[in-house]
């Protein structure tokens, strides 16, 4: 009986050590308001009459600038849109941004960021030259779509594993980028600021058990970077979290339900669209290298699908873009 005591005594320790530093981080359960689409598929015939996805947004001079990955039925391309609204985006006028394609037409999972040491602007994507590598665009004038410089690489490809979701952060003296390799492990690279877009260092491996779509913000106020990642589990997208105080690491894994498709609540007679949490991107509080976002008013644009339309080949999957707010997030 006293074996069994101390067993019991034992594991009641581990709950509460567990519970301990659940609380400590913050994390329980994170309750989320999903909104109607923001964007949707376009007409027939359209760049993007299959899909829209992978969203990357920033709100500069009255306006939201939203960059995703278009699908149409014979090519993936990238689309720009944008509006004074959130909810005028799916009614504003659609580009598809020609030089934004490798060695193919191919050309998508966009990120856009301003470049303030250069007071340029900067789009990272991936083409599939060299299965899948990352290149960059610019352009002074981010509302004028049609002055995207010609794409160039960011960096050749150096290893056999397929690369994929490729982003950039900076710091007060470095850039950095990180990407998804192998569906697997999270790598980092690292180069001066004065340097971008060039001399980036050697690879280096912080995270495994991850699926793609890696992306990485500054914590306002905090010396603290949040690492969200998606998840991939029968068919079933989430978003996972990890922590660091500085972008070298090391990362520590947070949760892996930090948005599931069972925390979406659908309010004010919105029809149900989505039933997983897929590549999004936090609206921030900024529009630079810095990517800095507010815990406090945390706000995603992901994109999302019904699993009974997730049952065919991956490139007719018909993604759509919605708002995913926070009603009770106990995450940091």
């Amino acid at each position: 009986m006293r074996l069994f005591a101390n067993v019991n005594s034992w594991l009641l320790a581990c709950l509460l050590a567990v519970s301990a530093v659940a609380m400590a981080v913050g994390v329980v359960e994170n309750k989320w308001e999903i909104s109607a689409p923001v964007l949707s598929q376009g007409p027939e015939g359209s760049f993007d009459e299959v899909s829209v996805k992978d969203p990357s947004i920033v709100f500069f001079e009255g306006k939201w600038h939203l960059f995703y990955t278009a699908r149409s039925k014979s090519e993936y391309t990238t689309g720009y849109v944008s509006a004074k609204k959130l909810t005028d985006l799916k009614s504003a006028t659609r580009h598809q941004l020609k030089t934004i394609r490798g060695k193919g037409r191919y050309g998508c999972a966009p990120q856009v960021l301003y470049y303030r040491p250069q007071r340029k602007w900067y789009l990272i994507f991936q083409n599939r030259d060299s299965n899948y590598q990352p290149m960059f665009s610019t352009t002074a004038t981010i509302s004028r779509p049609e002055t995207w410089s010609e794409a160039k690489p960011l960096l050749r490809k150096d290893a056999k594993a397929k690369w994929i979701d490729f982003w950039v952060i900076c710091d007060k003296t470095k850039a950095y980028l990180f990407y998804t390799q192998g569906h697997s492990g999270v790598i980092v690279r690292s180069t001066e600021i004065d340097k971008f877009p060039g001399g980036w260092g050697r690879d280096r491996e912080v995270l495994r058990g991850v699926h793609e779509a890696v992306h990485i913000y500054k914590v306002k106020d905090r010396r603290e970077f949040h690492m969200i990642y998606e998840l991939n589990k029968g068919g079933l997208r989430s978003f996972a979290l990890a922590t660091a105080k500085n972008l070298e690491g090391p990362w520590k894994r947070v949760t892996d339900e930090y948005a599931t498709g069972k925390q979406l609540k659908l309010t004010g007679g919105v029809k149900t669209w989505t039933e997983m949490v897929s590549h999004g991107e936090l609206l921030r509080t900024g529009y630079d290298e810095k990517m800095e976002y507010d815990p406090k008013n945390c706000r995603w644009l992901i994109q999302g699908i019904l699993k009974k339309d997730s049952k065919v080949s991956y490139p007719s999957l018909p993604w759509k873009l919605g708002i995913m707010g926070k009603i009770e997030c106990n995450g940091k």
